[in-house]
């Protein structure tokens, strides 16, 4: 488990250390530091993964963009159970230290929805950043026994294929689905209902790798599941069901870290808890905000086994509901 991440000079980062649990919440206002947090942990999985050749990601630019405009360069120091990772651009030393044992998989806000051909890997089953190689990671594991955690109750059994389609069944009632993978020419196509991808909500197929990719990673105990904005063109209710399925993935086994701005999956982590009687103490949200010197400030929330909050919220976190509807009374 990826126990801290610090940030030192890396964007809008001062020297920042944040500590994370089995579900970590990063939530806050736009471009207010939430996604360097992951940023961050996908560079320094980069560089292991690399033996230490690079730690850039495809399109984010080269250092000097990543630099805080106060600093000469920044620190990344990313700490498991397992390893620990150090990247230093000012002192131009980078190491890693440690057993690299966990599986990490990302999914990325701009993932793919609403197109009918989904690009197959040739070489693995896992699921791409973007939606990619979803069909074939469910054609891999469509068969395998899911941990008892992350069954759903309405599953027809305790398979991969019974419960992805249980899970979808929460954000569309009765849809039907079914797929095609074609690795002659490297693609795959869904079909819902019998319609094509572009024929349906754009909900179904946004949402259809989130609900693999976790579905998939509760296969690998110990494994981390990095999401950007897992409720996006989701129903509140879905949005609350999709909280619930993190917190499924959480308690069999799976460290999840999920930038969010919903309310709604928020509240189904805490209807997770509260009903689960001893989930709270691993889960910690954050609100992040720029100050006026355009640096990232935090503040953490703790939640109680009751689902509630166990200390007071900063302003901003997950309260808009609230501050609306007293505008409407």
């Amino acid at each position: 488990m990826i126990f801290k991440v610090r940030l030192n000079g890396f964007k809008s980062f001062d020297d920042t250390s944040i500590e994370l649990k089995e579900l970590t919440l990063l939530t806050g206002l736009n471009s207010s530091g939430k996604s360097s947090v992951i940023q961050a942990i996908e560079m320094a999985e980069t560089f292991r993964s690399t033996n230490g050749r690079t730690f850039l990601l495809s399109k984010h630019g080269n250092v000097k963009e990543l630099i805080n405009e106060s600093y000469n360069g920044f620190e990344i120091d990313v700490q498991s159970d397992n390893y620990s990772v150090h990247l230093d651009t000012d002192a131009g030393k980078s190491i890693f230290e440690g057993e690299m044992t966990d599986s990490i998989f990302y999914l990325e806000a701009g993932r793919n929805g609403g197109v009918n051909a989904i690009e197959v890997f040739s070489e693995d089953s896992e699921i791409g950043s973007k939606g990619e190689n979803v069909l074939k990671c469910i054609d891999a594991h469509w068969n395998d026994i899911l941990p008892e955690a992350i069954r759903h109750k309405n599953a027809e059994g305790d398979t991969f294929s019974y419960n992805l389609k249980a899970w979808l069944n929460l954000i569309s009632p009765n849809v039907k689905f079914n797929y095609q993978v074609n690795e002659l020419s490297d693609d795959s196509y869904a079909t819902y209902n019998g319609f094509r991808t572009s024929n349906v909500g754009f909900g179904l197929s946004y949402t259809l790798p989130v609900i693999a990719l976790l579905l998939r990673a509760s296969l690998l105990p110990g494994s981390v599941v990095l999401l950007e904005n897992p409720e996006a063109h989701l129903h509140p209710k879905g949005q609350t069901e999709m909280g619930k399925l993190i917190a499924c993935a959480v308690k069999a086994g799976v460290q999840v870290i999920v930038e969010t701005h919903s309310d709604h999956l928020f509240d189904g982590i805490r209807i997770f808890a509260k009903e689960d009687g001893h989930f709270a103490e691993k889960i910690k949200g954050y609100w992040f905000e720029l100050d006026d010197d355009n640096l990232t400030q935090w503040d953490y929330v703790l939640i109680n086994d009751a689902g509630q909050l166990a200390k007071e919220a900063p302003q901003g976190f997950c309260d808009q509901f609230e501050i609306n509807a007293m505008q409407l009374i």
